[in-house]
C-alpha cells in the first residue's frame, strides 16, 4: 500500500459524512409536520373550523399508513441506492409543506397527512437511515446509530421556538411555503450528493473491522443487497423481535400523546404559546442527548439494561405531566418523556445485532408495521380531555403499560452477542439465537 494510500485510510471517514446528512434528512422530514405539529392546532381550529382532536386524527393517520409503507420500505432499503430512496423522500416532504399551506378546509389537511407524508416519511427519515449507517458501521455502530437519531430531535429543539415566536408575525400558510421551498432547492441535492450505499476500499476499514464486541455486529455487513436471505417468517419466528415490539409500543406512545398534547396541557396551567414551545424544546433536547447516550451504552454494555432504564424515566415522566401542576413540575416531566426518543438507536442496534446489517431494513420495517396499535393515543388523550376536563387518566394509563413493558424486557430479553447473527439472518438458529454469551 503506498504512503498516500495510507494517508486516505486513516483520514476523514466518509461513514460520518452519511451519519451527517441522515441527520439533516430526518430532521426536516420530522420536523414541521410532527415536532413542530401541535403548535399550528390552534390556527387550523379557528380558520379551518375543526376541533383540535380532527387534527389529531392527522398523526394518527400518519403513523397508520407509515406502518403499512414501513415493511414494504425496509426491503427496499436493503436493495436499493439510499440516496434515491431519501431524495425522493425528502421532495415528498417537500410538496406535502407546500400543500399544507394551500388547504382551505379541514378534510384537505387530513388527506395530505393520510396520502402524502406516510410515504414520504418512510424513505426519507429512519429506515433507510439506519439501513444504510449499518452498512458503513461496525465498531461504534451504536454511536453512529446514536448520531443518526438526532434528526429526530435536534428539529424539535430548533423549531418550536422559532415558530412559536414567526406565527403571530407570518402566519402558518407562509411557514409551510418556506419550509418546503427550503427542502426542495437545498436539502434534498445535498443528501444525495453526499449517500453512498457502502464503504470501499479508499474509505479503510476504522469502522467496519469485527474485534471483540463488534464481532457480531460484522454478520452480512458486505452481503449482497435483499437482506442476505433473510425473510419475515424468519424476523417473525425470533422472541427478541416480540420483546422489542412490546417496549418501543408503549413508550412511543406516551412520548407522542405528551408532545402532541402539550401546547394545550400548558395552556391549562395558565402558560403561554411561547412557553409551549420552549418545553417542546425542551422535550426534544432531552431526546438528543439520550440518543447520544443510549448509543453508547449500547456499544459498552448492550441493549436491553439501557431499554428497560428508558421504561422508568419516560413512566415517571408520564406520571409528573399527568397529575403535577405549575412550570416546574411540567418541565421535569417533559425532560424525562424526552428521553424516550434513545430507544431510536438502541433498537436499531439490537436489530442488527440479532439479523446482521444486510437485513436490518427488513427487519426494521416490520417494527414499525406495528404503529397503528398506538397511533391514535394523541388522538385519544386530547379526546379524554375534551370529555373528562383532564389528561390524567389517559396518561397515567399510559405510564402503567410503559412500566409494564419495560419488566418484560428485564425478564425475558436476551441478547445475542455471540456471532450467530449470521445463521439468524439465513434462518438457522433461531431457537438458540437468545442465549447470552
Amino acid at each position: 500500500m503506498t504512503m498516500a494510500a495510507s494517508s486516505r485510510l486513516r483520514g476523514w471517514y466518509h461513514g460520518w459524512n452519511i451519519v451527517a446528512v441522515c441527520v439533516l434528512s430526518s430532521a426536516v422530514a420530522n420536523g414541521l409536520p410532527i415536532n413542530a405539529f401541535s403548535l399550528f392546532l390552534q390556527d387550523w381550529s379557528a380558520q379551518l373550523h375543526a376541533p383540535i382532536s380532527f387534527f389529531q386524527l392527522g398523526l394518527a393517520a400518519l403513523g397508520l399508513f407509515s406502518a403499512f409503507c414501513s415493511p414494504f420500505v425496509g426491503v427496499l432499503s436493503d436493495k436499493y441506492p439510499a440516496r434515491w430512496l431519501m431524495g425522493g423522500g425528502l421532495l415528498g416532504i417537500a410538496l406535502f409543506c407546500i400543500g399544507v399551506s394551500l388547504v382551505t378546509a379541514s378534510w384537505q389537511l387530513l388527506a395530505l397527512f393520510m396520502v402524502v407524508l406516510p410515504v414520504s416519511v418512510a424513505f426519507s427519515a429512519t429506515l433507510p437511515a439506519n439501513a444504510v449507517v449499518s452498512r458503513w458501521f461496525v465498531r461504534r455502530l451504536g454511536l453512529a446509530l446514536g448520531l443518526t437519531a438526532f434528526g429526530l430531535g435536534i428539529s424539535g429543539v430548533l423549531l418550536p421556538p422559532i415558530v412559536a415566536a414567526l406565527l403571530p408575525e407570518f402566519g402558518w400558510r407562509m411557514i409551510w411555503r418556506v419550509g418546503g421551498l427550503i427542502i426542495a432547492l437545498i436539502v434534498a441535492p445535498l443528501v444525495m450528493w453526499v449517500l453512498r450505499d457502502r464503504p470501499a476500499e479508499r474509505d479503510g476499514t476504522a469502522y467496519i473491522g469485527a474485534d471483540g464486541g463488534s464481532r457480531a455486529r460484522l454478520q452480512g455487513h458486505g452481503a449482497g443487497a435483499g437482506g442476505g436471505g433473510l425473510t419475515w417468517r424468519i424476523v417473525f419466528a425470533h422472541r427478541n423481535f416480540w420483546l422489542l415490539v412490546c417496549v418501543f409500543l408503549p413508550m412511543l406512545g406516551l412520548y407522542g400523546g405528551c408532545l402532541n398534547n402539550l401546547p394545550p396541557i400548558a395552556s391549562d396551567q395558565g402558560l403561554s404559546r411561547q412557553t409551549a414551545g420552549a418545553l417542546m424544546s425542551a422535550l426534544s433536547f432531552s431526546q438528543i442527548c439520550s440518543t447520544l447516550i443510549c448509543g453508547m451504552l449500547s456499544d459498552r454494555f448492550g441493549n436491553r439494561l439501557p431499554l428497560v432504564g428508558l421504561t422508568v424515566a419516560t413512566a415517571v415522566g408520564g406520571m409528573m405531566i399527568a397529575l403535577g401542576h405549575g412550570i416546574a413540575n411540567l418541565g421535569v416531566g417533559v425532560a424525562l418523556v424526552g428521553l424516550a426518543g434513545g430507544m431510536w438507536p438502541l433498537l436499531a442496534a439490537a436489530v442488527a445485532a440479532e439479523f446482521g446489517a444486510a437485513g436490518v431494513g427488513r427487519a426494521f420495517g416490520l417494527l414499525m408495521m406495528f404503529l397503528p396499535v398506538i397511533v391514535l393515543v394523541p388522538f385519544i388523550v386530547a379526546k379524554v380531555h375534551e370529555v373528562f376536563g383532564s389528561y390524567a387518566p389517559s396518561l397515567v394509563g399510559m405510564s402503567v403499560l410503559t412500566l409494564l413493558a419495560g419488566a418484560a424486557c428485564w425478564l425475558f430479553m436476551r441478547e445475542n452477542r455471540s456471532g450467530r447473527g449470521r445463521d439468524a439472518a439465513q434462518g438457522k438458529g433461531t431457537t438458540d439465537a437468545f442465549a447470552t454469551n
